[in-house]
């Protein structure tokens, strides 16, 4: 049971570092032939996917017309052996949002992909999420797991959508300093990172045109929970 719960976790935290998800469709062209196509994608704080894509690309109108899809995210092999690697695909079937859904995922979907803001003056692209049924995660050899829906997903945390962006505004805004010093000793990456997002499980921040990860010691449920961490973990980086 430990070990699946483990293997949950390492999953979650591998499609969190991990933004790009190879979309495989059933053509509606190719008459139900598997189709691959690469989108940015983005964990729901339950554990479900959303991304925003025009009515127009092919693997929307082969979700028109079949609603399920599995999305394929991995790590990117630097040298040697890709199988290697981790890797996660996530199954289930896919639905448009509406606009009042929509809104609880955008602000913080722009934050994780900036570019993808010029997108919103083309009025075909909207919000899909695909509710996830079934998780299929490989670690590396000998660590290969079916996990459940159950097993998959997380409570959702207290806050809200608005006071998520305030906990981001207010490290942006007068933590800034703090933010460097996290993602410097987490990640080992210098410059000036703003941070993108809130999650129970840790934060994004963007660096260098790119979204990092870095995840909290225990999961944070609350925003008190959430400053103490944050708290922890300047106080760690400094005294390094």
């Amino acid at each position: 049971m430990q070990e699946r719960l483990e293997a949950a976790n390492q999953a979650r935290l591998l499609v969190q570092q991990c933004h790009t998800a190879v979309f495989s469709t059933l053509s509606v062209k190719l008459q139900g032939h598997p189709f691959g196509s690469v989108s940015p994608a983005m964990l729901t704080d339950s554990g479900n996917m959303v991304f925003y894509v025009s009515d127009i690309a092919q693997h929307a109108r082969n979700l028109q017309q079949d609603p399920r899809l599995s999305l394929t995210l991995f790590q990117q092999a630097e040298q040697g052996d890709q199988n290697e690697q981790g890797r996660v695909t996530l199954s289930g079937k896919a639905s448009p949002l509406s606009d009042e859904q929509s809104a609880g995922y955008a602000e913080r979907y722009f934050r994780l992909f900036p570019d993808a803001l010029r997108y919103r003056q083309a009025h075909d692209f909207r919000f899909w999420q695909l509710e996830v049924t079934d998780v299929r995660y490989i670690g590396g050899f000998g660590k290969i797991f079916w996990l459940t829906q159950e097993e998959w997903q997380r409570p959702l945390p207290q806050w809200s959508v608005a006071q998520e962006s305030s906990m981001v505004e207010h490290m942006n805004a007068d933590h800034a300093d703090a933010c460097q010093l996290i993602v410097a000793d987490h990640l080992g990456l210098h410059g000036q990172p703003v941070m993108a997002s809130v999650y129970p499980d840790g934060c994004h921040y963007r660096l260098n045109q790119k979204s990092v990860f870095v995840p909290w010691n225990q999961p944070c449920y609350s925003a008190q929970e959430v400053r103490q961490a944050l708290v922890a973990m300047t106080n760690k980086a400094r005294a390094a």
